[in-house]
């Protein structure tokens, strides 16, 4: 007669016990697109961008209110940022400039947005669908109403023709957000040696975007660094929501 623990060795009654136990140790690699120790470092990162954002807000209502100095170091930073770039562009900067902020425009964000959303959705991830769809249209109401808000006027003599209201910088929040999600939404697929590289090409471009309208002369520098902190803060409540469920789930 064979032993009683014979077949639980070879595998056959025994074998889906064996399993559980080994379960552990075999498990596949969690696909997630940050670790916790980077969403969770990704959260602060964000609270101190929405406190920063809140602190300047203040100071730029304080521009227009008489006796109020507290956003007089601003102004003379956007004023040094002006004049700097005035005697400093090179001679034919206008047209690429131009060209590349369109990266940020509406209508190419707008177009971008919806194109991946019905990608997600067809592939029925729902969870990182509507963490796409509250990320990109959810910065653009937190844009509007700032701007409405603040009601800061734009820089006179702008390079290109811009309608608006000037504070926060939409180009800036909007495209930190949008090409940040997009970021999030590949890197989870891609092996780990190429998520940094994902990620520092969206974050060069959410950059340099919003650099690119202080060149133009169609916001202040502390415009573009509000809008900054206004994409900083969204796609950190965003992402680590949506990765804080994923991990529950």
């Amino acid at each position: 007669m064979r032993p009683r623990g014979a077949a639980a060795r070879d595998g056959r009654p025994g074998r889906p016990f064996f399993y559980l136990r080994r379960a552990p140790a075999q498990a596949a690699p969690s696909d997630a697109a940050l670790p916790p120790a980077a969403w969770h470092a990704l959260a602060l990162a964000g609270l101190l961008a929405a406190l920063g954002l809140a602190v300047l807000a203040r100071d730029m209502l304080c521009l227009t209110a008489p006796g109020c100095a507290e956003g007089a170091h601003w102004h003379a930073m956007d004023l040094a940022v002006q004049q700097w770039f005035a005697h400093h562009r090179p001679p034919a900067w206008l047209g690429p400039v131009a060209a590349f902020t369109h990266r940020g425009h509406v209508g190419w964000t707008a177009a971008l947005s919806v194109a991946v959303l019905l990608w997600l959705l067809w592939r029925r991830e729902g969870l990182r669908a509507g963490a796409w769809l509250l990320g990109t249209a959810g910065v653009g109401l937190w844009i509007r109403a700032i701007k409405g808000f603040v009601a800061r006027p734009r820089p006179e003599a702008g390079w290109v023709s811009e309608g608006g209201y000037s504070f926060p910088s939409g180009h800036s929040a909007g495209t930190l957000v949008l090409y940040g999600m997009l970021a999030w939404l590949l890197a989870g697929g891609l092996p780990r040696h190429w998520r940094a590289a994902v990620w520092g090409v969206a974050l060069a471009l959410g950059l340099s975007i919003g650099a690119s309208r202080v060149m133009l002369r169609v916001h202040f520098a502390s415009d573009v660094l509000a809008g900054w902190l206004l994409g900083l803060a969204w796609l950190a409540l965003v992402v680590c929501t949506a990765e804080w469920a994923r991990a529950r789930r």
